[in-house]
């Protein structure tokens, strides 16, 4: 058995059927049997090799594994299914590593699906279940945590010893796990470790994954210069990944039949740039990257994790260029995740920053409808974020971003989905207040994610059957289940209004009612 074990909960470890943008119900509450059903069907189990191990795992953790592996070798380490994590644990363990992503149910996804934490989502179900499976009595081997949830427990500081978690770690330590972890072993580490931007690693002090992740992902570069006072990775410094670097890696994922490579960056058009005045892509750069991930053997596709409007409305020929490189069209859509945030020009410039950049605050409701448009007439389909309660934020504010909703869904031939998550005390905003839902809720901001959630709706109706890769019945299965899910959730947004004495403005006409889509929603 190995000395070192890791592992992350089941949540991270389904592919979610390759159903786009699926992951986001790992968030979904554990409280009701349609939810649970739903979960069922999408989350089906992690492929394993002949040995019972997870095939794909998530990337972060492959960082762990590696840097483990080149201190220790191959025999070491293990990264165990955690269905059955307690077959790899015996005598010879000395630290279980575990990565979560939202381990307590407080990220803004979950909290936003879970009537501000006071139902359970899968996330934190499936964490606890973990943590249970790896506590023994008399255990001598330590239990140590990870990776992008480990601020949950900076909010919910008693949740770590009883949960039988013996060292938590924050900040990037791809390079220090070998030392930390001997730490540990040696009784010499501190129940709390935290690494800050003076001590993460340069990207020749990060190794190189030994294996394949999910979803295809491959890491280009790390770090951010926009500034968004509510995020965490505006606080890294950014570095990018060379080509031979990014090639080795996305080899691990093409070796076990993976076509279509997901490129993760905070922002990928800020790929090596170099005016950090006007943030104006670098468009040599950028596009050299998209042809170089497409020139490798094996790859027929790839698209970016996150990227920012305002980057398409600078430079809209960048966004026709990589289409071409990528070979996107009418059946292969590029997928991207973007942050709306807010539709408030005021709250733009006081939170977002340099957001809109090279644009002023005041243009950012433009950019964004502008930006969509670019983005859908070269085959993008992005996933906008809006964020409920920001410091600062009044009615006023709310009505705009309701407003910005209204005018994208005018955009012809639009396609996008928008989330609304509540406002999480994260980056420079940590010692602010969780955004509570039933006491900060009022008609403004629930008309914002009602209307969000409304046209998530209107988009399974017309787009997912399209958009989702799966035989048949299978796709049938779950298609069906999106839109009476969809349906379900708009009622209880109607019968909670109504409860509260909430009016729900109506929309304007959409564009794809104009054309005659029927499109059914439940009665106000």
């Amino acid at each position: 058995m190995a000395k070192y074990v890791l592992a992350a909960d089941y949540t991270l470890m389904t592919d979610y059927r390759n159903v786009p943008l699926a992951t986001f119900f790992s968030c979904i509450p554990t409280d009701y049997w349609h939810s649970r059903l739903v979960f069922r069907i999408l989350a089906d189990p992690p492929k394993l090799d002949p040995e019972g191990r997870p095939i794909r795992v998530p990337y972060g953790l492959r960082k762990v594994e590696a840097s483990l592996v080149r201190a220790y070798g191959r025999d070491a380490v293990v990264i165990a299914d955690p269905r059955n994590i307690d077959r790899y644990i015996d005598d010879e363990t000395e630290v279980v590593g575990l990565s979560p992503m939202d381990p307590l149910g407080l990220g803004p996804v979950s909290m936003s699906f879970t009537m501000g934490g006071v139902l359970t989502p899968f996330t934190k179900a499936m964490f606890l279940d973990l943590v249970r499976r790896v506590q023994r009595p008399n255990r001598k081997y330590k239990v140590v945590l990870g990776g992008p949830g480990a601020w949950h427990f900076d909010y919910r500081p008693e949740m770590q010893a009883s949960l039988g978690i013996d060292h938590i770690v924050h900040g990037e330590v791809d390079h220090l796990v070998p030392e930390i972890f001997d730490r540990i072993v040696n009784d010499h580490a501190p129940p709390v470790m935290r690494f800050t931007n003076a001590t993460a690693p340069t990207v020749d002090q990060i190794p190189k994954i030994l294996g394949p992740t999910m979803h295809a992902m491959n890491e280009v570069m790390r770090g951010c210069g926009r500034g968004c006072e509510f995020c965490e990775v505006t606080l890294r410094r950014p570095r990018y990944f060379p080509f031979d670097y990014i090639g080795d890696e996305i080899a691990m994922n093409t070796k076990v039949g993976e076509s279509s490579i997901q490129l993760h960056s905070d922002d990928i058009f800020l790929y090596n740039l170099e005016n950090w005045k006007t943030m104006e892509p670098n468009e040599d750069a950028v596009k050299d990257l998209f042809r170089y991930v497409m020139a490798q053997p094996g790859v027929s596709h790839c698209y970016p994790t996150h990227g920012t409007v305002s980057a398409a409305v600078t430079n809209p020929g960048l966004i026709r260029d990589i289409s071409d490189i990528v070979r996107a069209g009418p059946r292969k859509w590029v997928g991207i995740q973007s942050g709306i945030e807010t539709g408030s020009p005021a709250l733009s410039r006081a939170v977002l920053h340099r957001k809109a950049a090279p644009f002023s605050a005041e243009e950012w409701p433009d950019l964004v409808v502008q930006g969509t448009q670019i983005l859908n007439r070269n085959y993008w389909y992005p996933a906008f974020t809006i964020i409920l309660g920001l410091p600062g934020e009044t009615p006023e504010d709310a009505w705009m971003t309701v407003d910005l909703l209204d005018r994208m869904e005018q955009i012809p031939d639009g396609h996008f989905i928008t989330a609304p998550l509540t406002f999480v005390p994260i980056g420079v905003l940590r010692g602010e207040e969780f955004y509570n839902l039933d006491e900060m809720i009022d008609e403004s901001r629930f008309n914002v994610a009602y209307r969000a959630w409304r046209h998530v709706l209107l988009e399974i109706d017309t787009d997912l059957w399209q958009l989702t890769r799966l035989p048949a019945p299978t796709r049938a299965l779950i298609v069906a289940t999106a839109r009476i899910g969809g349906r379900y959730i708009l009622g209880i947004m109607h019968r909670y209004a109504r409860r509260m004495g909430f009016r729900i403005r109506a929309p304007a006409t959409t564009r794809r009612q104009a054309e005659g889509h029927t499109v059914s929603f439940p009665a106000a």
